[in-house]
């Protein structure tokens, strides 16, 4: 008995806090109403001040483009070691691919296909364009080992005949020199012939070369960054004459094929990111039609039966508001200086699905007011009922978002910060901005004026709108809070049956998402964001089919080292390369063994034999000779590019590298990534380490999974807190957090099947989850414990509980999710990557919510639910839709009077 009133309690002590809460919220949108409603038009004014004042924000405003700048941690070893590198080395030159794709039946290898290649290559060769009053030409932009140099040459099979024309056509026999002459001793950068042979290369018994379809040039442009608007860091000469190259070629390569049988497709870098910053801002255009249809959906969700009670066009007000509130959150961050990208702009529609859910609400306990005498009691009365349910729902949402922006990922960081403030701005707009329209518009009512065109009176003698029964007032809701408030607790509370199905189908749902967990697969490709059908595509697609899978550039660099005394340091890691299963096979080319050989060969005086090495105290001074009148292969590649002496004029270096290919496979899959680069970490990690530019993106791919869970345990546990102080049940509101559980193991498990990776793009999606989810199930709780009920009527008294909770919460809660689908339907035409990402993944997050807070929770609350609050009233037989006399419209609730009577003698009352 003891314990038993210890229990009662610590019950009530948590009531009494929880309600102190409530209370305490309550009172301060009772004044923030009060203030609203009595200076409407200064309350207007001020928001619309507000928003003035944030939009100076854009004079600030910042995009970031850089995708590796987006997706890597600016702390990350990828990162730092990229700045080491740029330091001593630049920018990694920017490769120009010219693929040649032959018809069917034709040979690339014959002497009039290799003619038409060489013809191609001098075309380009031939290309200009004026760049900020310069005429820009391929001698302008090629990459050049030092300011004095020649151009680098490009690579090819070309390079037998060094890519002269007249030395082409003076070979009788082609095919005959490509087999007979050692390819290393034409290719400076030690990379295979088959990197530029298309992967369907004919050889015959004896290994040599027959046929391909396709092969390719690679050049080399200077990589020169500079702020370019409205692109970013980029070099703008090689860029636009990337472009240009690209755009021309498409469009003589119909010519080509009829002449020659082959074509060119030139894919360059710039070509693949303006593809892909075209696709972004054509689907921008594309959430104006969210806006429209949002204008639509809720303006028929607060339309009634008749002009005068019909709120249609504050449905107009609350979109605005929303558009508003969005607004002023970007110029905030802008203030802040906050960076704006390509995920942010999906937050428009983010924002308005949830936004206007806040008016539904706040329109909901408008209409439940409908008893109080005066518009301007009423309205306030609505605030402060509908404030607590509006504040834990952007509560919630803030939680969630302030937890992802404490993320390492800079993209999720970014749009974090981002909603964080559009939450707030939503939530303040709707509490102010749109309750002080729906007071101004709540006296055009009483006035008896129209909805739409408020300035014509409307002839309405009853004051009500009435169904020829009798038994429609003002405040009835639509069809959709009689399927989900009525049918919908009967079918799946009702019996045993529905429960099971209930059950059952969430088991499978919950066991296909952990099934399909172990199905997800980590990756990122820039190519992603190119839309399909665009000019580039063909391109992409000679060379996924010829040259996928072909190897990735890569380093091993050096640095603090000795290098007369540790030549053995360079030694070995070319060694560990070319042991290493991530290194493609001869790809090792290393700077210091070719040094060494020609040291042997033509100063052999000044070889240590019994070392092994050259002799230290000439290390340097033979190095600069062989720099600079070493003749063979690879003199250009190893010795000066790959070479940095101190800038001080000494003979030492202060970095140098050597040059390897990754296998293609590495490039396949998130963890294959990163095994690989984790792999060649561990066995090169002396003085040395190496780096290619996609270990930016890889490094991002160590991260996911910990950030993941990261967010979600802060943002989980923060809204556990929360729900539980909130509604004052522990229990519920560790059930609140199973529901977000769920919904983001399914969420994450339906990835593989809707054809989406993780990457930094879904896993915002995934922390978006938790607020949003919340929001499906928070209210059906708190409405479980509002009410007490005995058994009886062939159900229990969590039956009949959980049955009013969907009757009371359940149509605003399916409102909601509709209006979020809504809202993100633009996206499904969206022809950009981010875009098609958020409209797959925010489907899953609005069926999950609502699957599992809908159906599933009510389901569990009747079974395992906990008391309801101690001061809970009886639960009415009208409000319980299991009870025979919920929809009786001659059921007795009262004595002599129907609930038809009840609610006319009401809506009498406050309007005499």
């Amino acid at each position: 008995m003891t314990s038993e009133k210890k229990d009662n309690s610590i019950k009530a002590r948590i009531e009494h806090l929880s309600a102190a809460l409530h209370n305490g919220t309550e009172r301060f949108f009772e004044k923030l109403g009060g203030l609203v409603v009595n200076y409407p038009g200064a309350t207007i004014g001020l928001c619309l001040l507000f928003v003035v004042i944030m939009a100076q924000g854009v004079w600030l405003y910042e995009e970031e483009l850089a995708a590796d700048k987006q997706f890597t941690p600016r702390d990350s070893q990828a990162v730092n070691e990229e700045t080491w590198v740029v330091d001593r080395f630049g920018h990694e030159n920017r490769p120009v691919y010219l693929q040649v794709e032959a018809d069917d039946g034709t040979n690339m290898l014959t002497k009039a296909s290799l003619l038409y290649m060489q013809e191609m290559h001098e075309w380009l060769l031939s290309q200009s364009l004026i760049v900020d009053g310069e005429d820009v030409t391929y001698n302008v932009v090629c990459a050049r080992y030092t300011k004095d140099d020649d151009c680098k040459s490009p690579v090819s099979v070309l390079s037998y005949w060094q890519h002269n024309r007249t030395l082409l056509e003076a070979d009788p026999n082609p095919l005959s020199t490509i087999n007979s002459v050692d390819w290393r001793d034409i290719e400076p950068s030690g990379s295979p012939l088959s990197f530029y042979l298309g992967g369907d290369a004919v050889r015959d018994a004896s290994g040599a070369l027959v046929s391909t379809r396709a092969t390719r040039i690679i050049y080399n442009l200077k990589n020169e960054k500079e702020d370019i608007s409205g692109v970013g860091n980029d070099d703008p000469q090689s860029r636009y004459f990337e472009i240009l190259v690209a755009e021309k070629s498409a469009d003589r390569r119909s010519a080509d094929r009829q002449a020659h049988k082959a074509a060119s497709f030139i894919l360059t870098t710039a070509e693949e990111e303006e593809a892909g910053n075209e696709a972004v801002t054509a689907d921008v255009g594309k959430l104006i039609i969210g806006y429209v249809l949002m204008l639509f959906y809720a303006s028929f969700i607060l339309s009634r039966g008749r002009a005068k009670y019909s709120h249609s066009l504050l449905g107009v007000v609350s979109v605005a508001a929303v558009g508003a509130a969005t607004f002023s959150a970007y110029g905030f961050c802008w203030y802040i200086g906050v960076k704006f990208n390509s995920v942010v702009q999906v937050l428009v529609l983010v924002l308005l699905g949830v936004g206007i859910d806040d008016t539904f609400v706040i329109m909901d306990s408008w209409w439940d007011c409908s008893e109080i005498p005066t518009m301007k009691e009423r309205m306030i009365a609505a605030l402060k009922h509908a404030g607590p349910a509006v504040t834990i729902t952007s509560v919630t949402d803030l939680i969630a978002f302030l937890a992802g922006s404490s993320t390492e990922l800079p993209a999720l960081r970014d749009f974090c910060y981002y909603a964080t403030f559009g939450i707030l701005f939503v939530f303040f707009f709707q509490c102010t901005f749109v309750v002080a329209f729906a007071y101004l518009d709540s006296v055009r009512q009483e006035r008896g004026r129209s909805d739409i065109l408020c300035c014509v009176p409307v002839d309405d003698e009853t004051g009500v709108c009435v169904k020829k029964d009798g038994s429609w007032t003002e405040g009835e809701k639509g069809i959709q809070n009689r399927i989900v408030g009525t049918h919908m607790p009967r079918l799946v509370l009702g019996t045993l049956v529905g429960k099971v199905v209930v059950i059952l189908i969430s088991c499978l749902l919950f066991g296909l998402g952990i099934y399909g967990c172990t199905k997800v697969k980590m990756n990122f490709n820039q190519e992603w964001f190119i839309p399909d059908g665009d000019a580039i595509e063909d391109a992409m697609d000679v060379r996924d089919t010829y040259f996928n899978g072909q190897s990735l550039p890569a380093n091993v660099y050096f640095s603090d080292i000795n290098y007369p005394q540790e030549q053995d340091t360079v030694l070995n890691a070319g060694s560990v390369l070319r042991k290493n299963i991530w290194v493609t096979q001869n790809s090792t080319s290393s700077w210091m063994e070719d040094f060494q050989q020609w040291v042997k060969k033509e100063h052999v005086a000044d070889w240590d034999q019994s070392a092994g090495r050259i002799v230290p105290s000439q290390f340097y001074r033979l190095l600069r000779v062989f720099a600079s009148t070493a003749t063979g292969p690879r003199s250009a590649w190893q010795h000066i590019d790959n070479i940095r002496w101190s800038s001080n004029g000494s003979d030492s270096l202060v970095a140098s590298r050597v040059g390897f290919l990754i296998v293609g496979q590495a490039a396949g899959d998130g963890q294959d990534a990163i095994d690989c680069m984790d792999n060649l970490r561990a066995e090169l990690s002396g003085s040395e380490f190496p780096w290619a530019f996609m270990f930016l993106f890889w490094e991002s791919y160590k991260l996911m999974v910990p950030e993941i869970t990261q967010n979600v345990a802060i943002a989980g546990s923060c809204v556990f807190v929360l729900v539980s102080l909130m509604i004052a049940n522990i229990q519920l509101g560790l059930l609140v957090a199973l529901i977000i559980g769920f919904v983001d193991v399914c969420m994450i498990g339906f990835m593989p099947f809707i054809g989406v990776e993780l990457n930094g793009v879904s896993v915002i999606c995934i922390v978006l989850a938790v607020g949003l989810s919340v929001d499906y199930s928070v209210h059906i709780a708190g409405a479980f414990l509002q009410m007490k009920c005995e058994d009886g009527e062939g159900h229990s008294s969590r039956s009949q509980r959980a049955a009013y909770a969907l009757w009371k919460m359940g149509p605003a809660v399916v409102n909601g999710g509709t209006s979020t689908f809504i809202a993100v339907l633009p996206a499904a035409m969206a022809v950009s990557y981010v875009f098609q990402v958020f409209f797959r993944m925010f489907v899953l997050i609005i069926f999950f919510g609502q699957w599992f807070g809908v159906f599933l929770l009510p389901v569990v609350l009747s079974f395992v639910g906990p008391d309801a609050y101690l001061t809970a009233p009886e639960l009415k037989p009208r409000e319980n839709p299991l009870h025979p006399e919920h929809d009786d419209p001659v059921a007795t609730t009262t004595k002599g009077t129907t609930p038809v009577d009840v609610e006319m003698a009401e809506v009498s009352e406050a309007h005499p």
